[in-house]
């Protein structure tokens, strides 16, 4: 459902919003794979372009770039607005890969499925269904394929990895990978790439260490057609390439 009166809201409430004279508040900046958005200002290769307000959350898959408002959700292709959905909670998190999934404070919600109430830490939807985690196990629906505690889930080869504190587990293969437990953000794109405070580390679906990039960054994003995004403590982007080598 197109929501005009949703984006015509966030229209007016970024332009009435405070400004004072000598501000010098920093925007907060958001990245995903082929750019980063300083507040509502969206930087990338392909185009540069005002969003209506400053995101909470966005990210980028093939339909296009997904970003997230607490009620409303839009989706952009080459700086044009596509879509746009009133949400029936408040969001937390857009996942955009394989297929877009919305994590709201009370359960998940897509375009084709609507609101279901699953209590998901995070969530991954793919031609095989809606996966998610919480700290009673690996779901797919309603269905707990395992159990365990875990935080995050991305598609991974032909399936999903979920990881935990030092836990990984690769279904249906069933398959427990050791990883760093300090690690901060985690994002797949053939394979596994693993932020810690040391830096970025890339496993293979086996689990085996292929690369290592140092450094101190808060955020990372991956995907097949546009690299390892990384976002330094200072806000400021950094391209590699999947292989973990720097692409300028």
């Amino acid at each position: 459902m197109r929501s005009w009166i949703g984006t015509a809201l966030l229209l007016l409430l970024a332009a009435c919003a405070p400004r004072s004279a000598g501000s010098t508040v920093t925007p907060v900046a958001l990245i995903f794979p082929g750019g980063v958005v300083q507040g509502r200002w969206v930087e990338s290769a392909g185009a540069s372009f005002p969003l209506p307000a400053p995101p909470l959350d966005v990210d980028a898959g093939d339909q296009g770039l997904e970003v997230l408002y607490p009620y409303v959700w839009q989706r952009y292709l080459d700086g044009e607005l596509l879509t746009s959905y009133d949400l029936p909670a408040r969001a937390r998190a857009v996942r955009a890969r394989p297929e877009p999934v919305v994590l709201l404070e009370d359960g998940l919600y897509s375009p084709e499925s609507g609101w279901r109430a699953f209590p998901a830490r995070d969530a991954v939807r793919t031609g095989q269904g809606t996966f998610w985690v919480n700290e009673e196990g690996l779901w797919r629906g309603a269905d707990r394929l395992q159990g365990g505690d875990f935080e995050r889930v991305v598609a991974l080869g032909r399936g999903v990895l979920a990881l935990g504190r030092g836990r990984a587990l690769l279904w249906p293969a069933e398959r427990e990978l050791d990883l760093p437990r300090d690690w901060t953000a985690a994002d797949a794109a053939g394979d596994l790439y693993l932020l810690t405070p040391a830096g970025v580390h890339r496993y293979d679906p086996e689990g085996y260490e292929l690369g290592f990039y140092a450094g101190d960054f808060r955020d990372l994003a991956a995907s097949r057609s546009a690299g390892v995004w990384l976002l330094t403590q200072g806000g400021e982007p950094v391209h590699l390439t999947l292989e973990l080598e720097e692409a300028w």
